[in-house]
């Protein structure tokens, strides 16, 4: 099947022709819901409380997803904050002592560090400096080493803060993951909110759904399934689900009931019980148009 193509071949919405004699008044309103995108009849009220709680269910959780990466945004820039306390700090209160370049060490993407021979406290020592300040070093250099009293591990000079690379690069994995997931988030969100308020407007209609078999989840294949959804009117929508987790599973047989809300790609639809079968499950789904 290519790409884009819906399973159920092209996507029909049954109305009448344009040729076709005007109705009588007595179906007037009946029309004018097709032409708005929704069937005849009256809506399921007992559907609506179970389906905008869990449409609002499905908003909360992108708007933690939105705060989760906020979180991560700004726990990166707090990380680099502290790391750079931190190393102001040593420059201050540290233990000074001159110091020598002993080794300039250069490798392809792990950086170029520095060997520093220096003496503390009679003793002379050794130690590997991560450069990353513009200073160009060679051997025999000197420089201004910092030794951290309580911790003489934690040594800097005066141009390297020789910050932890890893707690570091936990925190551009921190920015990293929050730029990725914030826009994802906030598009997410507004889709939700868009279907809560298209299923505000319009109800919840009982319909029949059948689900594309070959559109099953698999370890292999991710992608949403095709459905088919028919009003009780006849009316007959081809959509396709947001997400494939969940709705794949309900493929094992055809025409399931469900109670259909919204239209175009606002639609959400309400199966009575998930496949556990303990509660009423929802399914965002969208309607598939000429491709």
């Amino acid at each position: 099947m290519a790409a884009g193509e819906h399973a159920f071949g092209r996507p029909t919405r049954r109305r009448l022709l344009p040729s076709s004699p005007p109705p009588s008044p007595s179906v007037g309103p009946a029309v004018a819901e097709r032409d708005s995108g929704l069937p005849a009849g009256p809506p399921d009220p007992e559907a609506a409380a179970p389906g905008l709680r869990r449409l609002r269910a499905g908003g909360r959780r992108w708007t933690f997803a939105l705060l989760a990466a906020a979180a991560l945004i700004g726990g990166c820039f707090a990380v680099q904050n502290e790391l750079d306390r931190a190393a102001e700090l040593l420059l201050r209160t540290g233990v000074h002592s001159d110091g020598t370049v002993l080794t300039v060490w250069q490798k392809p993407r792990a950086g170029t560090y520095i060997e520093v021979g220096y003496v503390l406290g009679g003793a002379r020592k050794r130690v590997w400096i991560d450069k990353t300040s513009d200073r160009r070093y060679a051997v025999g250099d000197h420089v201004r080493v910092a030794t951290d009293p309580v911790r003489p591990a934690r040594v800097r000079t005066s141009d390297e803060p020789n910050e932890d690379r890893a707690t570091g690069g936990v925190g551009i994995l921190m920015f990293i993951a929050g730029v990725v997931l914030f826009p994802v988030a906030v598009v997410r969100r507004i889709r939700w909110a868009r279907r809560l308020a298209a299923a505000r407007r319009t109800g919840w209609y009982p319909a029949e759904v059948t689900i594309a078999p070959h559109r099953r989840l698999t370890a292999a294949e991710h992608r949403p399934p095709d459905l088919r959804i028919t009003y009780r009117d006849g009316t007959t929508i081809d959509a396709r689900g947001a997400h494939a987790y969940g709705v794949a599973e309900l493929a094992d047989r055809p025409r399931r009931e469900v109670r259909v809300a919204g239209t175009g790609e606002n639609l959400a639809l309400l199966f009575p019980a998930g496949v556990n079968g303990k509660r009423p499950y929802l399914v965002p789904a969208e309607a598939v148009t000429d491709r």
